[in-house]
């Protein structure tokens, strides 16, 4: 980075900290990673994330209220998407790292010996 970036960090800590907040729970990384594939109703993520669905609600009602989802549909079937750059750009990160993990952890095990 450099200092240039290190200045904008600095200016936008607060909002990407946030961010990271919000995918820090296990399920809830889970449900942005699928609807950052495309709407997905709440049946779809309950059974994905494995939680009751007055959590996923709850959930998704939060990430609504902070911006980070949309929601479009009617009284019977919500289908709930991902709009957020910021949690995008991570889930893609994330997803990049996750696909080379089996790499990098072996280039870690090489660099103890």
């Amino acid at each position: 980075m450099t200092p240039t970036d290190l200045s904008e960090l600095k200016a936008n800590a607060a909002i990407m900290a946030g961010r990271l907040k919000l995918m820090s729970h296990p399920e809830q990384l889970l449900m942005l990673c699928r609807l950052d594939e495309g709407g997905a109703s709440v049946t779809e993520l309950v059974e994905l994330a494995g939680l009751a669905q007055s959590s996923v609600s709850q959930r998704l009602a939060m990430l609504r209220d902070e911006g980070i989802v949309s929601i479009r549909g009617g009284a019977q079937a919500r289908f709930y998407r991902h709009r957020d750059p910021i949690v995008s750009g991570a889930i893609h990160a994330l997803c990049d790292l996750c696909n080379h993990a089996g790499e990098i952890a072996l280039g870690n095990q090489k660099a103890e010996r």
